[in-house]
């Protein structure tokens, strides 16, 4: 009998032990994304990643969130939204624009925002938030949107701003990126590929009478601990640092 109780008291041990480290592995991801939410300006630490100066285009890169976001700036990106994407929404889910405003003003959204130096006008933006994932509970950056002005496509402004919320991502302790892109997109879906993104394992169910789902779900994994990210992870401040990131 004593055998048997002790047994079952280093069971006990064990599943309180297991407990515990679910709960502070919980407080952990909670605390991470706390902090990234917390964060007021994605930029300050790399000056590099400020501006974009390539291919013709002189660039200005603000950080945002969605509350601060000045209502006429609000309104371009909803415009240049439906503009690039109700075409590609359309074949998937459906456009709506309340829905879409709503989404684009909502607490947690954050901005990036590309503006020409010289009139502030602003031809890009990324709307990004940092969450859960939904299936395993990681800490991730979540891009809902990349959107650019005609004017500014196929000049590397993509890549670049898609390279910096790798790098954000890393510093911020999140265990990968995600976004969403339609299937129709070809050009957005040949991007991320060459990128390294890769099918997220839970994926859409096809719609009834439909081979497969009018989107996929993109993901990339940031392996390296937290530990040797923060040592990796120093500021950008020079151009050569930059390109070695972006196109090394």
């Amino acid at each position: 009998m004593a055998k048997k109780a002790s047994k079952g008291k280093e069971k006990k041990l064990q599943r309180k032990e297991e407990n515990g480290k679910a709960i502070q592995e919980k407080s952990s991801i909670n605390e991470a994304l706390r902090r990234a939410n917390d964060v007021e300006d994605l930029l300050k630490d790399y000056p590099a990643f400020q501006q974009y100066s390539r291919n013709g285009l002189e660039l200005e890169l603000q950080f945002q969130k969605a509350e601060r976001l000045p209502e006429n700036v609000l309104d371009w990106a909803f415009t240049l939204c439906k503009s690039n994407m109700e075409e590609f929404y359309n074949g998937a889910w459906g456009w709506n624009d309340t829905t879409k405003r709503e989404e684009l003003s909502a607490s947690d959204a954050r901005f990036l925002i590309a503006h020409t130096k010289d009139e502030r006008t602003p031809v890009a933006f990324v709307h990004l938030r940092w969450e859960k994932d939904d299936t395993e509970g990681w800490p991730i950056l979540y891009c809902y949107d990349i959107q650019l002005e005609p004017c500014v496509q196929r000049k590397g402004l993509g890549r670049h701003l898609m390279k910096f919320l790798e790098l954000v991502a890393r510093k911020t302790e999140m265990h990968e990126v995600m976004l969403t892109v339609q299937l129709q997109n070809a050009d957005a879906l040949r991007m991320y590929r060459n990128l390294g993104y890769e099918d997220h394992w839970d994926q859409p169910e096809a719609p009834e009478g439909k081979e497969s789902a009018p989107y996929v779900i993109l993901t990339k994994k940031l392996p390296a601990s937290a530990a040797q990210q923060q040592r990796a992870l120093k500021p950008v401040t020079n151009s050569y640092q930059l390109e070695n990131i972006i196109y090394g």
